[in-house]
């Protein structure tokens, strides 16, 4: 499944403060435990891919965009001495142990170098600790590809329009906010018991109907599963062409 249209939080939020239980709960609250739903369901469709703004590097370090949830991949944006962008190259998570000692990339000369066009670099990698990119590139700018959640204008998280969505999360606002008062003995039993019946009912049936894969997106996976040469060169390419079907030709 592809979603390919989203509803505000607050079409959620009038549904939720209707009920009288939960006449006292703001809308700050209820927006928290719909993000926590959301991150809960850990369903890729929930999030939307993003691309951001050059991030640039000063002394090996690039602050992260702050609603990240999921890192695709980082490219640097190479330059020429004028300013003019070249080809961005692929840059890869580093498997260095000591990335983070600031003095590694400082003055190992031309014997890890390999020459690229009339570019003298080593294979450029990155770590990420606490927000921060850590670039083996001292200066220069990155770019991510990263999955975020959807938004709106006033910074709320945006819904996929699907009903067993939608209901998994008005009853799990409900439960979490009802949960105190039940523990502290306000509501009945029976009154919880219900909001949380059908907490975990819909709960499994919005993971269900977000993780099947559209027809398109499945003959892609296929694509990239079925084939017989494997691409040494799909990273360099930002995986641009690993769904595409394979064709080899016969000689006779």
């Amino acid at each position: 499944m592809k979603v390919i249209n989203y509803k505000s939080l607050g079409t959620i939020l009038w549904r939720v403060l209707k009920n009288p239980l939960a006449s006292e709960l703001t809308y700050e609250e209820a927006a928290e435990y719909a993000l926590e739903f959301i991150r809960l369901l850990g369903a890729p469709v929930v999030y939307v891919d993003k691309i951001s703004p050059n991030i640039v590097l000063q002394n090996h370090k690039g602050e992260l965009p702050c609603d990240i949830l999921t890192l695709s991949g980082v490219r640097y944006m190479d330059t020429d001495e004028d300013g003019v962008l070249n080809h961005p190259i692929a840059m890869r998570e580093s498997t260095n142990v000591y990335h983070f000692d600031p003095n590694e990339f400082e003055d190992q000369g031309n014997t890890e170098f390999e020459l690229r066009g009339n570019h003298n670099r080593n294979e450029y990698t990155y770590s990420i600790q606490k927000g921060i990119l850590f670039s083996s590139i001292k200066d220069g700018s990155v770019q991510i590809a990263y999955r975020g959640i959807a938004t709106d204008e006033d910074g709320y998280p945006l819904i996929p329009d699907n009903e067993k969505v939608l209901l998994g999360m008005e009853y799990y606002i409900l439960s979490r906010y009802l949960e105190p008062m039940y523990l502290m003995g306000k509501i009945t039993d029976k009154a919880f018991e219900f909001i949380q019946q059908k907490r975990y009912f819909y709960m499994p049936s919005a993971f269900t109907a977000l993780q099947m894969p559209s027809v398109d997106g499945m003959e892609s996976v296929m694509n990239s599963i079925n084939r017989l040469i494997l691409s040494s060169t799909s990273h360099e390419s930002f995986f641009k062409k690993s769904g595409e079907k394979e064709r080899l030709r016969k000689f006779r």
